[in-house]
């Protein structure tokens, strides 16, 4: 499949036409990239230089959190990425650092696109970038409500997961970033 049809299907590109898709391909950056299972693709704390598209496969995005049973954080799901969705909008976003880590839970291929690059082009075409924008505000907003519903019902929802022992990534530095506040939407 080429990259157009891939951002074609892209929750942060439905609606542009096959030229604004082709001007987002040309960029330099905008490359498609196979990952394993278990592969980390970013760490929370992390400089956010890419956005990222899902071609194929399952990415969690993971956040280090305290429990009630440890003063410890544990590793959890905040939210598992599937295909045609985006991961990495902090590339997008000052202060354009990663709030989550994304560990693929299996094999994947996802599409890179510099956040720089991208930001050049929504100044070069100002169309182009509310369109692009406007889908990231839907995308954040519907991430932020899900959080709250989290909190005020303090029930999980089915994308709030926490990783079975063998799922669990144990190697993932800490950050010298603080974490985000209970209600900062995720990558």
């Amino acid at each position: 499949m080429s990259i157009v049809e891939i951002l074609k299907r892209c929750e942060l590109f439905l609606g542009l036409d096959d030229n604004d898709l082709q001007k987002i391909v040309d960029l330099p950056s905008c490359r498609g990239k196979a990952c394993k299972t278990q592969e980390i693709i970013f760490k929370a704390g992390e400089e956010a230089k890419h956005l990222y598209v899902l071609e194929e496969g399952r990415v969690d995005l993971v956040v280090k959190m305290p429990t009630s049973s440890s003063y410890l954080p544990e590793q959890t799901v905040v939210r598992t990425i599937t295909k045609g969705g985006i991961f990495g909008w902090s590339a997008l976003v000052p202060p354009h650092v990663f709030t989550m880590s994304a560990i693929c839970k299996e094999p994947s291929k996802v599409v890179a696109i510099s956040g720089n690059e991208l930001r050049t082009l929504f100044d070069k075409d100002a169309h182009l970038g509310y369109e692009v924008m406007n889908s990231l505000i839907r995308v954040v907003g519907a991430r932020v409500r899900n959080i709250e519903q989290l909190l005020i019902t303090g029930k999980r929802s089915p994308f709030f997961e926490k990783p079975k022992n063998d799922q669990v990534i144990t190697n993932l530095p800490v950050s010298n970033v603080s974490p985000p506040s209970a209600g900062a939407p995720q990558d």
